[in-house]
């Protein structure tokens, strides 16, 4: 069974997502690997447009097939520490944000997904472990289309299960 590598977490935004890796590239190399159309491009989609002027369409692509754009608009960035960036879809708006510190041996990357009042976290944390281990992957030059959606969902639901209260 995959070990889940996130939590959720209240914060100033409202509940949050917040998955965190410690892997061994440095800091730019997340950075390219998470802001970048050719860093992207192995393991999650394609991202058009121009970072200067704010027009950015990102589409994620799974088994060859693209799905429809949403529209991604960043918030803040601080290259190559952070970056928070929202994106409109058919799926609703989604809250994001990435966050890269250099360790001694590496870097650690946290991955952040604000959730809405309607979202369900135990169907988004797998989703964005899976991804997660995507972008590893690929980094090491492995192929990201290895990783198996089924390991990580439902598999990883019940960590993201939000207590009532």
């Amino acid at each position: 069974m995959r070990t889940p590598h996130g939590t959720i977490e209240e914060s100033t935004d409202g509940t949050r997502i917040v998955i965190t890796r410690e892997v061994e590239f440095g800091p730019e190399d997340l950075w390219d690997a998470f802001t970048t159309a050719e860093g992207l491009a192995p393991w999650v989609g394609i991202l058009r447009g121009s970072r200067e002027t704010g027009d950015l369409n990102f589409s994620m692509v799974e088994g060859g097939q693209e799905a429809n754009a949403a529209k991604a608009s960043i918030q803040r960035c601080r290259a190559p520490h952070e970056l928070a960036f929202t994106t409109e879809s058919e799926y609703g708006n989604w809250n994001l944000g990435v966050e890269i510190d250099g360790t001694a041996t590496g870097s650690r990357i946290r991955f952040i997904h604000i959730l809405g009042a309607a979202d369900d976290p135990s169907n988004i944390g797998p989703g964005w472990e899976y991804y997660m281990e995507r972008a590893i992957l690929s980094l090491r030059g492995g192929d990201a289309d290895s990783v198996v959606w089924d390991e990580y969902y439902p598999v990883l639901a019940s960590a993201y299960t939000k207590a009532p209260g």
